[in-house]
């Protein structure tokens, strides 16, 4: 018999999308859990059919705000898939620099956030000034701080300026030590220790049951890395870089993979930059898709992005994304269970959850059509409930 069950969410000071978490508690501690989602469902996937490729890829940008780089690449991929067209090298470059430009502001802009959860406030300010370098950045290379919508099908939006490498590699460099330091902070300082670490375990075998990608997967030992597994057009393959692996499985590995990622894209984009030829980018023409479907993905921040799209007669009409908060969300239930109700802000957020890219799910038996958010689809349709 349970004390009470209390409801957090879904707006709460500890959530920063909203979802609802019902807890019964014995105590203080959980006994169980049920979360409860759509309160920013969009219906995005029907949204874009009807839609040409181009116009689409608009839409594509706006999902997420963090990860909108990992969106369109993954869009334009899948299209450029069913035109069976290669890109030329620089195109490639310049989508991978962006790629990882996007993974160092998403990876700084967490690490404050999990700072503040834990009332780290000193710590959530030093890493949202380093996130500053990171958006400048973007905003001298596309003059968009948040949305950047550099990307186009078989090209992209604008071309590199080889007279901002300066501009960029100092201020990397500026990020890069000071990530440096506080990687030895948050490894030894008490109070982080204290409330990261053992809390949320997610266990090896966990991660391959629960199919969880990206850095928390590489948190629990296992290998995820899509830029190691499949190259998005094999650029990647030309860079010397390190997948990240921690074993302990909780919230302080996952901080500590995200912090080593960091270096590791700041590695990347100095080798993209002396790679980057002067030669200037194809020019941008209106594409017919012919009739067909194909899969696309990439690494995105918080883990492999997967995309499906079908056309016909120059239209989208299927598309299905498979964002990584989808498969990184489940296991939320579990690893909360006898853990104190303090622990659910660094728990969730430990986990980087992304609910403007998830809500998003639609269901076709029968030739009938039902709209669904992922709680819903978990009720009905799978053994996870």
């Amino acid at each position: 018999m349970h004390d009470y069950t209390i409801p957090i969410g879904p707006q709460h000071p500890a959530l920063k999308e909203p979802m609802c978490i019902r807890v019964s508690l014995d105590g203080n501690y959980i006994q169980d859990v049920n979360i409860r989602m759509g309160y920013t469902h969009k219906g995005i996937e029907k949204i874009l059919e009807g839609k040409n490729p181009d116009s689409a890829l608009y839409l594509t940008q706006r999902i997420c705000g963090i990860c909108s780089a990992a969106h369109e690449n993954a869009y334009c991929r899948t299209v450029e898939n069913i035109l069976r067209f290669k890109l030329s090298e620089k195109v490639k470059l310049i989508r991978a620099l962006m790629m990882e430009l996007e993974r160092l502001h998403s990876h700084v802009l967490w690490l404050g956030l999990i700072a503040h959860d834990i009332g780290y406030e000193t710590l959530f300010m030093y890493f949202w000034r380093e996130r500053e370098k990171v958006i400048d950045i973007f905003e001298k290379l596309t003059g968009g701080r948040v949305h950047h919508n550099f990307n186009k099908l078989k090209t992209v939006r604008y071309d590199f300026d080889l007279k901002e490498k300066p501009f960029i590699l100092k201020n990397l460099e500026s990020l890069r030590k000071r990530v440096e330091s506080y990687v030895h902070d948050i490894e030894k300082d008490n109070v982080i220790v204290s409330r990261l670490k053992g809390v949320g375990v997610i266990t090896k075998e966990d991660a391959k049951r629960y199919c969880i990608v990206g850095p928390n997967a590489r948190a629990s030992g296992v290998e995820s890395d899509i830029r190691k597994l499949d190259p998005p057009y094999k650029i990647y393959k030309k860079f010397n870089f390190n997948e990240i692996i921690e074993d302990e499985g909780d919230s302080l590995a996952r901080a500590i993979v995200r912090l080593k990622e960091i270096s590791e894209s700041i590695r990347i984009i100095k080798q993209i930059l002396r790679l980057m030829p002067k030669k200037p980018i194809p020019k941008f023409t209106l594409t017919q898709i012919p009739n067909g479907e194909a899969v696309g993905r990439v690494e995105a921040p918080r883990g492999e992005l997967f995309y499906y799209l079908k056309f016909k007669d120059n239209k989208i009409e299927r598309a299905k994304m498979r964002t990584p908060t989808f498969a990184s969300l489940k296991v939320v239930e579990k690893i909360l269970l006898k853990r104190e109700i303090g622990d659910i802000p660094v728990v969730v957020g430990s986990l980087d959850p992304c609910f403007s890219c998830l809500e998003r799910v639609m269901v076709v038996k029968n030739g009938k059509t039902e709209i669904l958010n992922e709680a819903q689809f978990r009720r009905k349709y799978t053994c996870m409930k």
